[in-house]
């Protein structure tokens, strides 16, 4: 096999998965005026994904999957944004895809893997990752939720916060403390149904954007969690899990929004159709389009470094996610601007695609900003 074989290859499967997902957004997802109003996705849309082969993106073929990288799953949820007009549906199929990928199928036993793997290619599970907590975020000197060992069992203590899915899951991959080392809190996965006796549903974190994405707490009392629940090596899973977890979220959510402001930018070239615009504005409208093409290379750029060595590239990676985060505010103004220039008065669909990507990222900030004090801090060194 030559060199150039398999990036053929690759691409060759980039463009079939991309195509998939925009025919499937088109007819399914852009038909349903309301989307952005409902607080859960409708159960037929959600079941959808699973009929249409939505679910086997970016999973291994000898577990029902079509194979994938993550450059195919952000042009994935880039196209699902821009054909479907919902940031938040795209956010939601690539939490459950993420889960299934760099999870399940990255740390668990063969047995696990052929328990849950087929049922999520299929569309038939939906997992959550359980993580944050009520007042903590997902700082992990503040996470309390614990799993003591009792046997071949351990139980477990806890609440957690923002699950996205949470609603409708019916896994949940739960991290607790395992154990302390030298004053260090030891977290592990745990892969445990949802329909596990002393699980509670609560309220959590209530958000008015990113519909019909949906959220909810849980509360974990006296939860009996079988030991060969344990998903990859005990007390390192916040390493192993979350800070990967973080890095691979902040690059493919870029390309979801990337997604967005396509949908946002081409819904403005019709509602402005009808004016007479002056020549100045004309070419803002084409700037902004060629501002969103610009966004979405370093998304791509982001994982395709991901995707050939996430441990190596791990430094440019943030630098790349962190450069896109820039690119999206800059966007975001000069758009707003532009509405506000031509006069029009956005749809409520195109509307809440602004809110959602206005809010997204206002909420990132917190994190982004410590992290950009902190490579501050270096070159002062």
């Amino acid at each position: 096999m030559t060199d150039e074989q398999p990036t053929a290859n690759i691409e060759t499967l980039r463009f079939r998965l991309r195509e998939r997902a925009k025919a499937f957004a088109q007819s399914e997802i852009a038909t349903l005026s309301d989307l952005h109003e409902q607080e859960k996705p409708p159960e037929d849309l959600w079941r959808a994904f699973g009929v249409t082969g939505m679910t086997s993106i970016g999973l291994a073929p000898e577990y029902g999957g079509d194979g994938g990288d993550l450059r195919a799953m952000a042009q994935v949820g880039e196209a699902i944004a821009a054909e479907g007009g919902n940031l938040g549906l795209a956010g939601a199929w690539m939490a459950r895809q993420l889960c299934a990928r760099l999870h399940i199928y990255g740390y668990g036993t063969d047995e696990q893997k052929e328990r849950y793997l087929p049922r999520l290619a299929a569309g038939l599970s939906t997992p959550c990752f359980a993580v944050s907590e009520p007042g903590a975020g997902a700082h992990p000197k503040h996470l309390k939720t614990e799993a003591v060992r009792d046997g071949d069992h351990y139980i477990v203590n806890g609440k957690k916060a923002y699950l996205t899915n949470g609603p409708i899951s019916d896994l949940i991959l739960l991290m607790a403390i395992t154990g302390v080392e030298e004053g260090r809190k030891q977290y592990s996965i745990f892969l445990v149904p949802r329909e596990t006796p002393g699980i509670e549903e609560t309220e959590g974190v209530k958000i008015d954007f990113l519909k019909p994405s949906c959220h909810c707490g849980m509360r974990f009392t006296d939860v009996r969690v079988p030991a060969d629940a344990l998903l990859g090596p005990e007390g390192d899973a916040f390493a192993t899990f979350s800070l990967p977890m973080r890095k691979v979220e902040d690059a493919i959510s870029a390309a979801n929004k990337a997604g967005a402001y396509c949908f946002q930018i081409n819904q403005l070239g019709r509602e402005v159709a009808a004016c007479d615009l002056e020549k100045e504005t004309l070419a803002e409208l084409g700037s902004l389009a060629a501002a969103r093409d610009g966004l979405s290379a370093l998304s791509y750029r982001a994982v395709e470094l991901l995707d050939l060595d996430p441990v190596g590239n791990a430094e440019t990676v943030e630098a790349t996610t962190a450069a896109a985060r820039d690119w999206i505010k800059g966007l975001q103004q000069r758009v707003e601007a532009f509405i506000e220039r031509s006069g029009i008065t956005p749809s409520p669909k195109l509307a809440a695609v602004t809110r959602d990507i206005v809010k997204t990222t206002s909420i990132a900030g917190g994190a982004h900003a410590i992290r950009a004090e902190r490579r501050a801090r270096d070159l002062m060194k």
